[in-house]
């Protein structure tokens, strides 16, 4: 009976210390919560940390399945512009009529063949579609589309169930998050665990109260989306609405000790739209940053965006500085200030973000000692005191 005793309690001994070893490895681990409204652009983040650190390159199955959600889009993203265009009072003409036809016919798991690509072109190129397109602030569709119309990269795109996205066409393309994703990888020795939440406001109630645990909240916010509408209600401007969530973010009792990465993304979007469409608008159903005192855009003026502009290149510091700290004294009110790290990025350019998150590796290690009392405000490392 001794024996049986005496194994019992060896046994125990192992499952015990097999228990303290699972939690010294739960703990060690650096949780990152990334979160941010609808269309932020923070899932397109995710699966670039995915290439960034841990596989390097989708593997062909995960290729494959991508196939049909990139032309997926593609289909949806016209439909949604040639009713535009008809709500717009645009007239189309009877190729692009027919191919509105074609279009609404197709399942969404339609495979966009080269005879397809043939007729979408031809529809892309047209002045109606170009001009709603570039006056889209109040479609539901997805910036991506753009970047897939170039010629020689539909030409890829446009080969029916044989076409395999690219890495790029693959970070480009939408699928609503839903629920939580969770992705492991390793920066030098540290572990970190990031989770993705859905961003639409009916997916927000799932997750806000889940993560008190998180060494830092990543956050994403899509600059260029200034005078947009949400896809849930019209009525909303989007840079309102992710404003309004940062706050609420900052605000929440969980995450009273956790500190804010602050992703402004989409910057390329933003440059390119700064010069066309006024960041501040006065009145109106579309008046917006009525607070922000810089340069607008003069649309009679043809701006240069590749850094060469003087009076662009001002617009732009003066706007970005302004939403910088528009999303910044959103903590005012706060029991306990936080720190927030602010960063301008373009979260489909992988060498950006490589960048950035190399930076942002250290922040959040320096982070986590001080939470746990190993870094103190001279730089210097140590323990926390104890009088015993």
């Amino acid at each position: 009976m001794g024996g049986t005793i005496g194994k019992e309690t060896a046994m125990s001994r192992k499952i015990d210390t097999a228990l303290k070893q699972l939690k010294m490895e739960e703990d060690s681990k650096i949780k990152l919560l990334l979160l941010g409204a609808g269309e932020s652009g923070k899932s397109t983040l995710f699966k670039q940390i995915k290439l960034l650190y841990k596989e390097k390159d989708f593997k062909k199955d995960e290729r494959k399945n991508y196939q049909q959600v990139v032309h997926s889009n593609i289909i949806s993203d016209f439909q949604f512009v040639l009713k535009a265009c008809q709500m717009k009072g645009m007239e189309l003409d009877e190729v692009t009529l027919e191919a509105q036809k074609k279009l609404d016919s197709w399942d969404r798991r339609h495979p966009i063949t080269e005879e397809d690509g043939d007729m979408l072109s031809a529809v892309w190129r047209t002045e109606a579609v170009q001009a709603c397109w570039n006056d889209r602030s109040d479609i539901q569709v997805q910036d991506a589309l753009e970047y897939y119309m170039q010629d020689e990269i539909f030409a890829r795109v446009a080969k029916g169930k044989a076409y395999l996205p690219s890495n790029n066409d693959i970070i480009r393309s939408r699928v609503r998050t839903s629920g939580v994703a969770i992705e492991k990888f390793h920066m030098g020795q540290a572990t970190f665990e990031m989770y993705d939440v859905g961003g639409q406001r009916n997916e927000r109630r799932k997750w806000i109260h889940s993560f008190d645990n998180v060494t830092s909240v990543v956050f994403v916010a899509a600059i260029s989306e200034y005078d947009q509408v949400l896809f849930e209600d019209n009525s909303v401007n989007r840079q309102q609405e992710a404003v309004e969530l940062f706050k609420k973010c900052l605000h929440e009792k969980w995450f009273e000790n956790v500190p804010f990465i602050l992703f402004l993304n989409k910057k390329d979007l933003f440059r390119e739209k700064l010069g066309r469409i006024p960041f501040r608008i006065d009145d109106g159903p579309r008046a917006r940053n009525l607070d922000y005192d810089g340069p607008v855009c003069d649309p009679t003026v043809e701006y240069k965006v590749d850094g060469t502009d003087k009076n662009f290149e001002e617009m732009y510091e003066l706007t970005c500085d302004y939403l910088q700290n528009l999303y910044e004294k959103q903590q005012e009110g706060r029991t306990k200030p936080t720190n927030i790290y602010t960063y301008i990025i373009n979260s489909t350019d992988t060498e950006n973000i490589g960048r950035i998150m190399g930076v942002c590796k250290d922040i959040i290690l320096k982070e986590n000692l001080k939470r746990f009392g190993w870094f103190f405000e001279d730089g210097k490392v140590g323990g926390v005191t104890s009088d015993q």
